[in-house]
């Protein structure tokens, strides 16, 4: 059984591998679109007065906004692709669950996103001489894993709605640039209006970055840190609970109808 879960992941992983390198639009995604933001930022930073920009919300964040950009459209634009091409009622009524099979497309989709981060790093390192000896680095490290875990959430959360309602396709599109702005990709949360700070709270990814940008600054280990974990890790898994609930109603409706392309 297990031997035929980790064939099914590689092989899955594989497929989605290769589709997202030999896709500009991909590369795109990942590697010019954050570029552009950080330079976006740059240039307001040094025309504002700044001569250093923060590298915190500048650099790190351009490349957690490629990491979001290319969650968005990387796994709704698989499930768009499967309805497209007739195949998604394959993989429904294969044995395999489409759970399954959308978690490990997501996984890959965020380990390629990573690309960003990692060049974010590269550039705050080599480009901007950046000192990394002031961090809480084990705090980095967990808040950047339960940021994955978050995105990994929301991937399957949005394949699953797209499954269950190809309407829901038109609000996807557009939460890319909303999301990013709520949850402060690019500058301190506080700078939002009060409603803003408070419909932001229920993104796992916005306590995510608050712990990482904390970890950077030095905090140490204290109980406003390991509040805004627990928060990210909660609302992770309230988005996993509503994406296996989804994947239910998915497989109750093409029982009965035999079909997808009616929602």
């Amino acid at each position: 059984m297990k031997t035929n879960f980790f064939r099914l992941m590689l092989r899955q992983m594989d497929v989605q591998l290769r589709m997202r390198v030999l896709s500009l639009w991909s590369l795109g995604l990942f590697i010019t679109q954050p570029v552009i933001f950080s330079a976006v930022a740059m240039f307001l930073s040094r025309a504002a007065g700044n001569t250093n920009p923060d590298l915190i919300y500048t650099v790190i964040g351009g490349g957690i906004m490629g990491m979001w950009s290319g969650l968005v459209f990387t796994s709704t634009f698989d499930i768009r692709a499967d309805r497209r091409e007739g195949t998604l009622e394959l993989i429904v009524g294969s044995p395999t669950p489409l759970r399954r099979v959308v978690g490990f497309r997501s996984l890959l989709n965020i380990l390629a996103g990573s690309t960003s981060m990692l060049a974010a790093i590269l550039a705050a390192v080599l480009i901007f001489d950046y000192d990394f000896s002031g961090i809480n680095l084990p705090g980095v490290v967990l808040s950047f894993l339960l940021l994955f875990f978050g995105l990994w959430c929301m991937g399957i959360f949005l394949a699953n709605l797209l499954a269950w309602s190809r309407l829901s396709g038109t609000f996807v599109d557009l939460l890319e640039i909303p999301v990013a702005l709520l949850c402060g990709f690019m500058y301190p949360i506080s700078v939002l209006p009060g409603w803003m700070q408070n419909i932001s709270t229920i993104f796992p990814i916005r306590w995510s970055l608050e712990a990482m940008r904390d970890a950077m600054k030095g905090m140490p280990y204290n109980a406003e840190l390991l509040t805004k974990w627990l928060i990210a890790l909660g609302i992770s898994l309230v988005f996993l609970l509503i994406a296996r609930w989804l994947d239910g109603k998915v497989h109750d409706h093409i029982r009965i109808t035999g079909e997808l392309h009616s929602i």
